[in-house]
């Protein structure tokens, strides 16, 4: 029998992995800068996000301004606006807060 023949893309992706103790969650997941883009004064880093090393969260981005950055959760486009997939409590702002900051390091760092 012949083997099936696939058009698989090169997933060869250039990535940094991060890792992140907060309070409530050990954050990790890997940062794609090679697909990093710019949205006018936004620059958005794709990643993938890990709680506990037991759920990960796929589509997530890095976002970075000239005065604030944040880690954004995956999202889809309604009409003329985004709309969030996850909601993240209110709670974890110190750890996000904190989780953004390694992320900047990480993607800072050769």
């Amino acid at each position: 029998m012949a083997a099936k023949k696939t058009n698989k893309k090169d997933n060869t992706n250039n990535f940094k992995e991060f890792e992140f103790k907060g309070k409530t969650f050990t954050y990790s997941g890997r940062l794609y800068p090679d697909n990093k883009r710019e949205a006018g004064k936004l620059t958005i880093t794709p990643m993938s996000l890990t709680l506990n090393d037991v759920f990960t969260i796929k589509g997530c981005s890095f976002m970075e301004t000239k005065d604030n950055m944040w880690v954004a959760g995956p999202s889809y486009k309604s009409g003329d606006e985004y709309k969030d997939y996850l909601y993240i409590d209110k709670a974890l702002n110190e750890d996000m807060n904190a989780l953004a900051g390694v992320i900047s390091d990480v993607l800072e760092s050769k």
